[in-house]
């Protein structure tokens, strides 16, 4: 997964940098830094096999989440 992938899934499913920084575990001072998610959007960072299995994971719950409230309606 490149950078430009990972901004795209996340503003498609309107998700702030700070959300998946806290769902991955990049804290800074106890606080979900998002500054990491930025270095991995704008490519300063590698996003590795294991970072990408998770951010996988954070958006199958909330596309889960969204057609279970979805069907609700």
């Amino acid at each position: 997964m490149k950078g430009e992938e990972l901004k795209a899934l996340r503003t498609k499913h309107n998700v702030t940098q700070e959300e998946l920084a806290d769902f991955l575990g990049y804290t800074s001072k106890g606080k979900p830094n998002r500054s990491q998610i930025c270095r991995l959007e704008n490519g300063h960072a590698t996003i590795n096999s294991r970072v990408k299995m998770l951010i996988e994971v954070f958006f199958n719950e909330r596309s889960n989440e969204v057609s279970a409230s979805q069907a609700a309606v």
